[in-house]
């Protein structure tokens, strides 16, 4: 059997990218109850993006993905201008989300210093 070099380089290059170490892309999973039991959302994105949290009462970061802070409102759609509660240092912990009022939406970020927008 004869390869030719395209198909070396192609089988390389397949190879190197199955064996080399994959930057780990944080998620964050909200749950109904109150120690991250009950009822588990989707595990989304930890990218800045907004998310709803109505009917959810904890979250956790994926676990070995950094520091990451997370914001939540109790407006939907994560307002600017909006009322929110910075909660950072997430690192895969489960968080209760005891704010005094009824939380309607999130963000999480890889971010230390819980800058909105950013």
């Amino acid at each position: 059997m004869r390869f030719s070099t395209t198909a070396f380089a192609y089988l390389t290059s397949a190879l190197l990218s199955v064996l080399a170490p994959q930057t780990a892309q944080a998620g964050i999973t909200a749950f109904s109850g109150s120690t991250c039991d009950g009822s588990a959302g989707l595990n989304v994105p930890c990218d800045g993006s907004c998310h709803k949290f109505d009917d959810r009462h904890s979250f956790r970061v994926d676990s070995g993905t950094g520091d990451h802070c997370v914001t939540v409102f109790e407006d939907p759609g994560c307002p600017e201008d909006g009322q929110g509660a910075f909660l950072p240092h997430q690192t895969g912990q489960c968080q209760n989300v005891n704010t005094g009022t009824n939380v309607r939406s999130f963000t999480c970020a890889k971010d230390t210093v819980c800058l909105l927008g950013v």
